[in-house]
Order: structure tokens, then sequence, then C-alpha cells
């Protein structure tokens, strides 16, 4: 049943969700290759993505839209390798009469280096360039530019947290 009590074919609701994961599919391709980047070319490709209202958390940390670019070029060179991904498409998508939001979870392993040499004294002076670290985000992605087609989706909220 829609939101309206009317019934909803399954066949719709199954294009609904085969469409979903393909669009899920490429952003993820999409956004990982842009974090990939070096880091000065990474602060507009991965900011572009994102809506200018956009709910942002790095491990723990807030991050405002405007100091994404200074953040993403403060970050060493990464290497993300993306395991698996789920979408779950959400919000009037029972109607097909707008493209559904999605909610989008990746887990992979991330490699950053090389980074900084630690000071001398420092708490851990061990050298992590190059290891991988696991790591789940979270994406909601809204419909936001028709003119785009399916790459009218941009992020409206991210969660990234190494496990």
């Amino acid at each position: 049943m829609n939101p309206l009590g009317a019934p909803v074919a399954a066949a719709s609701i199954e294009a609904i969700v085969v469409n979903s994961a393909r669009v899920a599919e490429q952003f993820v391709a999409r956004y990982y290759a842009a974090q990939d980047l070096e880091p000065t070319e990474r602060a507009l490709q991965v900011q572009a993505f994102y809506a200018p209202t956009a709910r942002v958390t790095w491990n723990g940390n807030p991050i405002a839209y405007a100091d994404l670019p200074a953040f993403l070029q403060q970050m060493p060179k990464s290497a993300h390798e993306t395991q698996a991904f789920d979408c779950h498409p959400i919000s009037g998508s029972a109607n097909g009469a707008a493209p559904p939001s999605l909610v989008v979870t990746v887990t992979g392993q991330v490699s950053h280096g090389p980074n900084p040499t630690p000071a001398a004294g420092s708490i851990n002076p061990k050298n992590f360039d190059h290891l991988p670290r696991v790591f789940s985000q979270s994406f909601i992605l809204v419909y936001t530019d028709p003119t785009r087609g399916e790459d009218g989706y941009s992020i409206v909220s991210d969660s990234f947290r190494f496990c």
C-alpha cells in the first residue's frame, strides 16, 4: 500500500529498488574515486557531492559544509577499497512520482599516507602510513537537481567512522 492506501504493484517496487541500487552503486564508485584524488584536487570534487545544508560527521566530529575543502586538503592521500554497500529507497518512493531519497551504507578499508612524521616524544611514534583501516560510512542522498538525471542526487547527511 502506498501512503494514500492504494495498492502498489510489486513490479514497481522492485523497479524502484533495482534503480536505487544502480544509482547507489554509481554514486559509491564516483564518490570514493573523488576521495582518492590528490588532496588539492579532492577538495572541490568531493564537496560537489554535498548539498550546502549537508550534515557531515567524520569519526564523531562535525564538519560544516564551508569547512569541507580545508578538511579534505588536510587529509593525507587515501586509497579506499569498498567491500560492500547497501541501499534503501525512502520517502515518497512508493508511487514513483519522484525519485526516492536513498540511505546508502558502505563498508570497506582505507589506507592513508604518507602522514607527517610524528614529533619526538609523541604518545604514539609508530608510522601507520598505508596500513588499511576498516571504515563504515552512511549517507542520505536526496534528489535535488532533475537537470542532471541520475546524477541529481546530493548528500544531505554523511557519517564516517573507523571501526
